[in-house]
């Protein structure tokens, strides 16, 4: 699908939801332009995501940063996901933070094709079906890296531009104080949005912390 209709496709479905637009955003980079993440990448950062967010949720006595140092798993993590795994008192506004990277989490693993996902995120998602492909106690991660099968360029492609023109809306209505899209979570569109520009390799961004979210 060209850029342009992939945009045209996007707007439509916006529209279709009572969702704003904005006409004058710039397309998306074309599938020739675009680098998707390699099985690799995608293994690492769901197994970084995993160890975050389990802490985030169970809380510092989980075993998720014993498993990360014992397997030498560190440089999987970002900058911010190590002082979060590895301190031992997390601050409220940490826990709030890596609890919200759900969302990232289940993105990736919706573009490594272990769990469907809606296009437009109306609630806020749940991990609970896939967590049997982690590792368990002090196992090997190698159920989950023979599960992930990568999607295809295109579909990826397709919730990057819809993402970005969603994001765009949610903003938008913050900035002017307006309600946020009815039945959007603003949350969840802003988690998913830099999922997916980390997947497109958005701005050739490579650390997690600083992918960017444009609008």
């Amino acid at each position: 699908m060209s850029p342009e209709s992939r945009k045209a496709s996007s707007e439509s479905k916006l529209r279709a939801l009572g969702i704003p637009i904005n006409e004058h955003l710039p397309l998306i980079e074309t599938e020739e332009e675009t680098k998707v993440r390699s099985r690799d990448e995608v293994f690492h950062r769901l197994l970084a995501l995993w160890a975050v967010v389990g802490k985030a949720f169970l809380g510092s006595g989980s075993h998720f940063a014993g498993y990360i140092a014992e397997q030498g798993m560190q440089d999987w993590l970002s900058g911010q996901e190590r002082d979060f795994l590895f301190s031992k008192e997390a601050s409220e506004r940490d826990q709030i933070h890596f609890s919200w990277q759900l969302e990232a989490f289940f993105f990736i693993a919706w573009a490594a094709g272990l769990v469907e996902a809606s296009e437009i995120p109306t609630e806020e998602s749940s991990v609970q079906s896939i967590l049997g492909l982690f590792p368990q106690e002090n196992e090997a991660p190698d159920i989950l890296r023979g599960s992930i099968c990568i999607r295809s360029k295109s579909d990826i492609l397709d919730r990057a531009d819809l993402m970005y023109r969603l994001h765009w809306a949610v903003r938008n209505a913050h900035l002017t104080g307006s309600a946020t899209p009815k039945g959007i979570n603003g949350g969840v569109v802003q988690e998913w949005h830099r999922a997916v520009n980390w997947m497109t390799c958005y701005g050739e961004e490579n650390d997690w912390d600083q992918v960017g979210t444009d609008t």
